[in-house]
């Protein structure tokens, strides 16, 4: 199902082609869109999810078939419509989980994007007013008298839009070449429809059947979409949003998902508002979008941590850190050679992907904890590697005095005590 006519270009291509083709669409310099897809990138990861949409939805040059069905196959009994709400859902994660690393959030592009809409995008494409379809229709020719042979087939004043009025209009125009050809071989002079025939005999021209003259469909009327709606949306967000950073400002504690949760029931209320004075365009959409982020937000997700080698030493109890401390991925190593255990005290360090390196101190009860999910151990007491690892090393000099645990865990790769 060809929805767009867009294509990613197959020359010229840096990466897949998305710049490039929009660049060749736009007729436009394709390193300004790289430029702006780097700047999407950094606000929020907006970016990045529309570049992975483009790549699993618009085709290459010569294609039609969305790229989502050659990459997953199991996706090929799935109709179009589900095809783009799931590549929606992945830019939303895509957003949630990217945009959490980067120092912008979205709200600079949403502002943006309102800005063009309302003050560019409205300014030169104002609504069109409500075609008559009878104007046209009354106009017929003056030689042809309507419903004849070879009469002329009534327009319905406007270009066609969807695909049933160019199905309609490519068959009237059918209708109406036929009756043309009809009318030419039945009254063109020959000796089957001679216009004096003898005297006496019968009338050998043929009859032209009854053909019923075909209707067109009534054009559909364009539904009123009232133009304060969306300011009126606007203001109730603008206003609930002010309202919880002044309650931030007092002290008061608000978390992320209320701000998320205003912006959902101010859309929200504007379609309801929308269901009895009509629906703005671009207000449904957005209440889905803002939907998604929502419960994408419900759903429970680990911190990324940091990414990078890092080294840290400690040699007084005070400087251990007092909440878990999480990596992504690198190389982390932790000495406590010169630290004196003097209280008792429990650390807890994870790590996604990388080596966990910890160095015991010299003097002290010491308990390390430690698991693995994929990858190998090396420590005082054993040498193991493989999935699902735990184990525990106890190293106990003086009965009744403190004990410092420290927690390992690495989700892949390598723990090492010394």
């Amino acid at each position: 199902m060809e929805l767009t006519p867009l294509r990613r270009a197959s020359s010229g291509a840096v990466l897949g082609g998305v710049c490039a083709g929009l660049a060749r669409r736009w007729q436009v310099d394709p390193t300004v869109l790289r430029i702006a897809m780097v700047l999407l990138a950094l606000l929020g990861g907006l970016g990045i999810a529309f570049y992975v949409g483009a790549l699993l939805l618009v085709p290459k040059d010569g294609s039609t078939d969305f790229p989502l069905y050659r990459l997953a196959p199991f996706t090929r009994s799935w109709s179009p419509a589900a095809a783009i709400g799931a590549v929606v859902g992945l830019g939303v994660l895509i957003t949630v989980v990217v945009g959490s690393w980067l120092p912008f959030g979205v709200a600079p592009i949403v502002g943006l994007g309102f800005l063009w809409y309302f003050g560019f995008h409205r300014r030169r494409h104002p609504s069109r007013p409500d075609a008559d379809p009878q104007s046209a229709d009354a106009v017929a020719s003056p030689a042809v008298p309507a419903g004849s042979p070879g009469a002329p087939a009534p327009s319905i004043g406007r270009e066609p839009e969807t695909d049933f009025e160019r199905a309609a209009a490519a068959w009237r125009e059918r209708v109406a070449q036929e009756r043309e050809v009809s009318a030419s071989a039945l009254y063109a002079p020959s000796p089957l429809n001679d216009p004096t025939p003898v005297q006496g005999s019968i009338d050998p021209r043929p009859v032209p059947p009854a053909v019923p003259y075909w209707t067109p469909p009534v054009a559909r009327t364009r539904r009123n979409r009232p133009r304060w709606l969306w300011p009126a949306v606007l203001c109730l967000t603008g206003g609930g949003l002010a309202t919880l950073a002044v309650l931030a400002a007092f002290g008061i504690a608000v978390p992320g998902l209320a701000y998320v949760a205003v912006v959902l029931g101010a859309l929200g209320l504007g379609l309801v508002v929308a269901a009895f004075t009509g629906r703005p365009r671009g207000l449904l959409p957005l209440t889905v979008v803002a939907g998604i982020a929502t419960i994408a937000m419900l759903v429970p997700m680990p911190h990324p941590g940091r990414v990078g080698s890092e080294s840290f030493s400690y040699s007084t109890m005070a400087q251990l850190p007092s909440t878990e401390q999480n990596y992504a991925a690198g190389e982390v190593t932790i000495d406590l050679r010169d630290l004196d255990v003097t209280d008792t005290r429990t650390v807890r360090y994870s790590q996604g992907a990388g080596t966990l390196g910890l160095t015991l101190p010299r003097t002290g009860n010491v308990i390390v904890d430690w698991s693995i999910g994929a990858g190998d151990y090396k420590g005082p007491d054993a040498a193991r590697d493989g999935i699902d690892l735990k184990g525990s090393y106890q190293r106990i000099l003086s009965p009744g005095a403190p004990v410092l645990t420290v927690v390992l865990h690495a989700g892949v790769g390598e723990v090492t005590v010394s």
